[in-house]
């Protein structure tokens, strides 16, 4: 095959014809004679790089598509070699190789995958090619999603969670690590380390009365991810938020389904993880404290129709209770790679302070902390 482009601008025709050909979304008759891009259109951050490419076609292309996303892991041997622990390209590589055939919850069509894993960092290969869904509403964490679109979020994440309920479909998928398995206990290093910084930066949204709370998380974290882990196991997206969400919406202009992107967090363990993160930190306090009881229900009822047994919806709320404050790490975490010149960075983890603040104290979530 053509070398496999690190790149956006090291994509040629000739790579882009073999990649489609090779996972059938172009005939052996079809070749791709023209890839475009436009450097306004790539996105280079911390993890990677992420362009939407145009490809014409010479031949009947049929359905293959005239616009996709190329997704790449960095390039920075630093970077790479930081991450190569965590597995997070080999996850998401995996996942859209291995497992997003058997979600029911719908991804990004897949048109290439490159995973190629290696005991030497700088030796690993990865790309993506993906679906453009540009076309979407993307959620927004800053305004915060609306409740229809938590309610379309929360039905698709329990449909997805009951398909890999106590472990089904994910006995030959040792690339999903257990959620209290060394890849997350790092956490406790990373959180202890971004504490000071991220006191400093927000001290003005934190609560007098969490400062102890965020204190005492540091040594709770490995004992909250164990309490994770000993819940019903599924495969946990662990990232589900409102900028990781496209909404479809249904032929009436009603608000349709739920399209999840960015599958490199995922682990095995409590589901209750994915709920507490998504609805303590991705609606506005006032819509979280109107509809958090009718959302709490529709997952759980959602769970139940799709066949999931011996999980009433008490134990699922102590669980819920749990994902709350377990989701304090990720705004912590967060101040690491902040651009605090960028209004959008900063609003948006203000906001998710000030929201996940409110949910935890309102369930006296902190008593998990000790």
């Amino acid at each position: 095959m053509a070398t496999l482009p690190t790149t956006t601008n090291e994509i040629t025709a000739e790579w882009m014809t073999e990649a489609l050909r090779g996972s059938g979304t172009i005939d052996a008759d079809v070749s791709v004679t023209e890839v475009l891009t436009d450097a306004a259109n790539v996105g280079v951050g911390f993890m990677g790089e992420v362009a939407t490419v145009g490809v014409h076609y010479d031949g009947d292309a049929g359905d293959a598509p005239t616009r996709l996303i190329a997704k790449f892991a960095t390039q920075s041997p630093e970077i790479k070699t930081m991450m190569h622990p965590t597995r997070v390209y080999e996850r998401e590589h995996r996942f859209y190789a291995e497992l997003a055939s058997k979600t029911p919850v719908r991804t990004p069509d897949v048109y290439h995958v490159t995973c190629e894993t290696a005991d030497e960092p700088l030796a690993e290969q990865y790309l993506l090619l993906l679906e453009d869904l540009s076309g979407l509403v993307l959620g927004d964490q800053v305004a915060g999603v609306s409740p229809e679109q938590a309610e379309s979020a929360l039905v698709g994440l329990a449909r997805h969670h009951a398909a890999f309920w106590d472990g089904k479909g994910l006995e030959n998928a040792p690339f999903a690590p257990p959620i209290n398995g060394l890849l997350n206990r790092a956490g406790q290093g990373i959180y202890e380390a971004s504490l000071p910084g991220f006191k400093q930066v927000f001290a003005d949204a934190l609560l007098p009365e969490m400062v102890p709370v965020a204190d005492a998380y540091t040594a709770n974290h490995p004992l909250l991810l164990d309490r994770l882990a000993a819940m019903p196991n599924t495969l946990v997206h662990f990232d589900y938020r409102a900028d990781n969400l496209f909404f479809e919406p249904d032929a009436d202009g009603s608000q349709g389904s739920v399209v999840v992107i960015d599958w490199q967090a995922i682990s095995v363990g409590g589901g209750a993880a994915d709920v507490g993160y998504f609805i303590g930190q991705n609606l506005s306090t006032s819509d979280r404290r109107s509809h958090e009881d009718a959302l709490l229900h529709r997952y759980h009822d959602t769970l139940t129709e799709n066949g999931v047994t011996g999980y009433d919806y008490a134990t699922f709320f102590e669980d819920y209770r749990l994902g709350l404050v377990y989701g304090w790490v990720i705004p912590v975490f967060a101040v690491g790679s902040l651009d605090a010149s960028s209004e959008r960075a900063v609003a948006l983890w203000t906001n998710v302070i000030e929201r996940i603040q409110d949910a935890i104290f309102q369930h006296n979530a902190q008593e998990f902390i000790s």
